[in-house]
């Protein structure tokens, strides 16, 4: 049952990650069928809670940008990264992570990608350096987002075993950070010189920064719609902590003479549902407007493809959760190694947030302790590992210079070095921190 479960989720994730968009949702209930028809097993429950919490994030996202939020945090990155073209190596991930963490998703990163991409030559510097640490940053600040599914899950997981949003960023914050800081230095020290080849067919262009190069920060003018609506979702996303942090704070209501109080699955959702409402209102936004965004429609491809992804990776766990305990007690055993069994399965499953889902439950079983989990998570971002992830292709077809690319043995590609830079330092970071913020 392993082997042929295992050859159903590698060929769904395969053939969703090469027909995009929703295939992957759609491939990911086949997969679930033919767990039942072929190896008569019983489907794991939709993961209906989670895409419940991205909906209501896709809605305030999509909110966001119809008030011209998004296309203003793009403008004020895309400046900064022009003031200092010189130093793009340096300032791009750190502003591709800032755009993804508000954002809460990484697929914000499509629209300053191209501006990287296209800097990045005017100033003679190879392509392939800014452009892969800036696709790994988009996967770890999109992890560290209070408002991402990846922590919807997360959070979701550790909230029961007593660990609040608050710890939760305490450790992920600064050790996706951290890490990509190792990760930047690291790659800035290999060889950034443009290919010969491109250099001689572009002349001095490619060497020369235009005049476009030196985009004061100061030009940006963004409407008040547009400020308005990223100061209402900054708020909705501190809410969202301090209400799962502070019990005090929490509706509550009584049922049979016992105080309930608000589920914390509940919290995200109806924050961010009331500051799209508000967003709406107060910035006077069409509602038709908000669904014709692209940051809407690649929300929703994206949530729709979770349902189907995370639906097949849980059942094949759950099919075989025995031989996966028995497997990882006699050559995984010890709990930091978790982290490696959450790498594995995220470059097999191409998705952070259903690794979560599938994985968390198998490491809760085999009694690894919340903290350990908690500083193994930064791993699930290991999605880079087998290089069809869609921001990895973006940036490949992006660099017209042929410097970001897939080599010949598949596995060695531009992507590879700088993410498990980031993956092993945020790991190693996560468990110092954990140490000390969360102690025995």
């Amino acid at each position: 049952m392993l082997f042929i479960g295992l050859v159903i989720l590698l060929l769904a994730s395969f053939l969703g990650s090469r027909f995009q968009g929703i295939s992957l949702s759609m491939l990911g209930g086949l997969g679930v069928l033919l767990f039942m028809l072929i190896l008569d097993a019983a489907p794991a429950d939709p993961p209906f809670q989670v895409v419940l919490c991205i909906a209501a994030v896709v809605g305030a996202v999509g909110a966001i940008e119809a008030a011209g939020g998004l296309g203003y945090l793009v403008q004020l990155a895309e400046a900064l990264i022009r003031k200092h073209p010189h130093r793009i190596i340096y300032i791009s991930p750190m502003v591709t992570y800032a755009i993804t963490f508000l954002a809460g998703t990484n697929h914000i990163a499509y629209s300053i990608l191209p501006v990287i991409a296209e800097v990045s030559k005017e100033v003679g510097i190879r392509p392939e350096r800014p452009l892969s640490l800036s696709v790994i940053a988009a996967l770890h600040g999109a992890l560290a987002s209070p408002i991402s599914s990846i922590m919807v899950i997360l959070g979701g997981f550790l909230s029961v075993a007593g660990i609040e949003m608050v710890t939760i960023f305490k450790i992920l914050i600064p050790s996706t950070m951290g890490s990509l800081v190792l990760a930047t230095l690291v790659v800035s020290q290999l060889s950034k010189k443009m290919p010969d080849a491109f250099c001689a067919m572009v002349g001095a262009k490619a060497v020369h920064p235009t005049p476009a190069a030196t985009i004061p920060l100061g030009s940006v003018q963004p409407g008040k719609n547009a400020k308005l609506s990223i100061l209402l979702f900054l708020l909705g996303s501190v809410l969202i902590v301090l209400v799962d942090s502070i019990k005090g704070l929490r509706p509550s209501w009584e049922v049979n003479g016992v105080k309930v109080m608000l589920p914390t699955a509940f919290i995200l959702p109806l924050v961010m549902l009331s500051t799209a409402a508000l967003i709406m209102v107060l910035c006077r936004i069409p509602a038709k407007s908000i669904t014709k965004g692209k940051a809407f429609t690649a929300g929703a491809q994206g949530m729709f493809s979770l349902l189907g992804v995370a639906w097949l990776s849980s059942t094949f766990v759950q099919c075989n959760k025995s031989v996966l305990l028995q497997f990882i007690s006699e050559h995984l055993s010890a709990p930091w190694q978790f982290s490696i069994i959450l790498m594995l399965m995220s470059s097999i499953m191409g998705s952070s947030a259903a690794t979560i889902k599938a994985m968390f439950p198998l490491g809760i079983a085999l009694g690894i302790s919340p903290k350990i989990l908690l500083a193994s998570a930064v791993a699930v971002n290991a999605v880079f590992i087998i290089p069809i992830y869609p921001t990895m292709l973006a940036a490949i077809n992006l660099d017209t210079t042929g410097t970001t690319r897939i080599g010949k043995y598949l596995f060695n590609h531009s992507f590879m070095l700088p993410g498990l830079i980031a993956i092993v330092g945020a790991v190693g970071l996560g468990f110092l921190l954990v140490s000390i913020v969360i102690p025995i």
